[in-house]
């Protein structure tokens, strides 16, 4: 009896007794002809039902007539095709049938084929990220997402990620509920139809452009009472992460935390009076993540500096750009000449006379080739902005732009009084602003090495800039030098002038960068990065906290059991040795009554002889 078996062990088909090769016990009309070598040529994974009628409503049913695998028809190597039974089982199996063809399962086993293959080599990683069930991806999830500081308010890097995120999860159908702490009256309620709970916080005294919070009213412990969502998903590090993880404990609820900020880095700019403030600030990084069913890092340099201090459960959130409102095309001249100017003032805004025409012409031209070094983002000291007066000492032709706000302000306002109109404050930008401030220069510094990422870094290659950056931090997972832009050494200016020197001096350089920053920006879209995030990334933190949950659960059990066992074993055992320790002690008590008798005996009947010898030293 030949036997092919499927992808389900129930599903054979019998080779009839009439053929050869076939068994006593099959049932169904003969075929003229089906040898052992043509049913055994079938390929096993076309999943053939058990037929009753034999191979003829197999080769009915699986339509193999005129495909690949027969000659003119019926099974391999047939040389006619077979008569269908007319027996009722055959319309049966027929339904029973599988609906895919030969072809497809064909192809399906051959993928598996060379899955497996590259599992065996090591060639297939076997992270459980990419275990997710597909209907498990349709499902609309219900996330809420608590962010320090918050990203509607507060200028800083990650507000774009959030917001992008956002957008495009209302686009995938996902609910989303959001609890941030701020104090400023236009702090919004809603954000694309997602309401905003406001949270109470205070600044820091070190830091007072961050709003931070310990949510000790509990508004948004009582936003996830009611919400119930499927997972957490809070920025970090800050106070309200902290929150977070008594809040999921609480709630039972999967944690994912995002890391944003480079603690270490601000601890040794900002404490740098207190020893081991790194290393205090990486073991409370530890503790905090050790919480988080799956912690998200913004680069592979930080992915690495986690795994280097044992943080595990760590992945990367892929970057995004919006390559339509940072583009080259918004370059505009009357933004360059408002960037390279300092604001004018009521004399200058008067028309020259008609002697100084050609000096302002040629002014004005002159000005025009000089070379635009801009900036955007925090004006803060771990920013390392003050390294730029190097660049402007180093490049006489070169102005500098700084686009933003933040504490540093005001001392960088000093260190660059020198350079005169070389330097421009422009202050906060947005929308069409900061998209033409963006096109309209001519090369983008970025001296920080405390970034996780840099997103303003990605934003000035959308717009079509050569990057000079330091190398550290998540830099150099954007920058790859000589190709896409140039790195420098990080918290060395003179590096990191040269660099800055290489691009004004060459042109052919500084458009080659420009071209391939723009290619490499055009790749990275913020629907395929929230699409990875959603289907792979978060519900494989659901996915960890269901296993937990079934291990906890098994594990109760068997500590019950255990623990029951081990109680009763251990109070028999102990019985048993309190019964020995009784019966020596009886033992032992029994000997030292005996021995004191026969002491006591023997003294009394040497005391009474006379001729004993102590009786004779006595009398003596």
């Amino acid at each position: 009896r030949g036997l092919v078996v499927g992808p389900h062990p129930r599903r054979v088909v019998s080779v009839p007794r009439g053929a050869p090769g076939g068994g006593a016990r099959c049932r169904g009309p003969p075929l003229p002809y089906a040898g052992r070598s043509g049913l055994l040529g079938t390929p096993s994974c076309l999943g053939v039902p058990h037929s009753r009628g034999g191979v003829a409503a197999f080769a009915a049913a699986a339509d193999l007539g005129g495909g690949p695998l027969g000659g003119g028809g019926g099974l391999p190597g047939s040389p006619e095709t077979p008569a269908t039974a007319s027996s009722p089982d055959a319309a049966r199996d027929a339904q029973r049938a599988p609906k895919t063809t030969p072809q497809k399962w064909l192809a399906r086993g051959a993928g598996m084929a060379q899955k497996g293959k590259a599992f065996l080599s090591g060639k297939l990683s076997s992270n459980p990220l990419r275990l997710i069930p597909r209907q498990a991806r349709k499902q609309p999830l219900k996330v809420a997402l608590l962010v320090e500081p918050t990203p509607f308010t507060h200028v800083c890097g990650y507000a774009n990620r959030f917001k992008e995120m956002l957008r495009y999860l209302k686009e995938f159908g996902d609910g989303v509920h959001i609890a941030t702490p701020d104090d400023k009256p236009e702090a919004p309620s809603e954000f694309l139809g997602f309401p905003v709970e406001t949270l109470e916080g205070g600044r820091l005294p070190l830091y007072p452009e961050v709003c931070l919070t310990i949510d000790s009213k509990g508004h948004a412990g009582r936003m996830l009472e009611s919400y119930k969502p499927d997972l957490i998903h809070v920025s970090s590090p800050g106070f309200l992460a902290m929150r977070a993880v008594v809040y999921a404990k609480k709630h039972n609820i999967p944690l994912v935390m995002s890391y944003h900020t480079h603690l270490p880095v601000y601890a040794e700019r900002y404490m740098n009076w207190a020893p081991f403030s790194r290393q205090a600030s990486w073991l409370y990084i530890k503790a905090l993540h050790s919480f988080a069913d799956l912690t998200l890092v913004t680069s592979p340099q930080i992915l690495e500096e986690f795994r280097a201090w044992g943080i595990k459960r760590a992945a990367v959130w892929r970057k995004g750009v919006d390559t339509d409102i940072f583009n080259p095309r918004h370059r505009d001249a009357a933004t360059r000449d408002a960037v390279l100017t300092t604001p004018k003032t009521a004399a200058q805004k008067t028309p020259p006379p008609p002697a100084h025409k050609a000096a302002a012409a040629a002014a004005a031209s002159s000005q025009q080739q000089k070379t635009v070094l801009l900036y955007v983002g925090r004006l803060s000291v771990e920013k390392r902005l003050d390294e730029l007066a190097t660049v402007l000492d180093r490049c006489p032709t070169a102005c500098l732009a700084l686009v933003g706000g933040g504490p540093h302000e005001a001392a960088l306002r000093k260190h660059f009084a020198r350079f005169g109109d070389r330097v421009t404050f422009c202050g906060v930008l947005r929308g069409d602003a900061l998209s033409k401030a963006y096109a309209s220069a001519d090369i983008f510094c970025m001296p920080s090495d405390s970034e996780t990422l840099g997103f303003v870094v990605i934003e000035a290659m959308a717009s079509g800039l050569a990057v000079v950056g330091a190398k550290a931090g998540g830099i150099p997972s954007i920058i790859k030098d000589s190709s896409n832009g140039l790195l420098a050494p990080p918290r060395d200016p003179e590096a990191f002038a040269t660099r800055v020197e290489q691009l004004i001096t060459s042109k052919d350089l500084r458009e080659q960068l420009q071209t391939k920053a723009r290619k490499d920006a055009e790749g990275w879209g913020w629907r395929a990065a929230t699409r990875h995030l959603r289907d792979v990334q978060y519900l494989a933190a659901v996915r960890r906290h269901k296993a937990l949950q079934q291990k906890s659960f098994f594990g109760g059990v068997s500590s019950l059991w255990r623990d029951y066992v081990l109680r009763k074993w251990l109070k028999k055992l102990l019985m048993r040795w309190y019964r020995n320790v009784a019966f020596f002690n009886q033992i032992t008590n029994r000997l030292a009554l005996a021995f004191a008798s026969s002491s006591s005996s023997s003294s009394s009947s040497s005391s009474s002889s006379p001729s004993s010898p102590n009786a004779i030293r006595g009398s003596g």
